[in-house]
């Protein structure tokens, strides 16, 4: 599964990819359980960072993790990402759907 994750600590990508991989995959588990719908993104918080986790199709997630004061333009940047992740998707016939 491909994951794009953006840290500013790029050495820590890999760990990032791989909990945003367990914590999406881990939320589809649980929601079907429910009989709800799967999530589409994921929200963490602590007491100085926000990490948004957002599945781009069945094949690709994108994470971001950023300072918490600056949430609201984390939420506008990662819609942007996913928008543009999912139109190179499409082009390049990459992921599934």
């Amino acid at each position: 599964m491909p994951i794009a994750s953006y840290v500013e600590m790029e050495n820590e990508n890999e760990t990032f990819s791989t909990l945003s991989a367990t914590m999406l995959g881990a939320g589809e588990v649980i929601f079907s359980g429910f009989k709800k719908e799967k999530p589409n993104i994921i929200v963490g918080y602590s007491e100085d960072s926000v990490l948004f986790i957002k599945g781009i199709d069945t094949n690709m997630t994108l994470s971001l993790l950023g300072n918490s004061d600056k949430e609201k333009e984390l939420e506008t940047y990662m819609q942007e990402l996913a928008s543009k992740i999912e139109k190179l998707s499409e082009t390049f016939k990459v992921g599934g759907s």
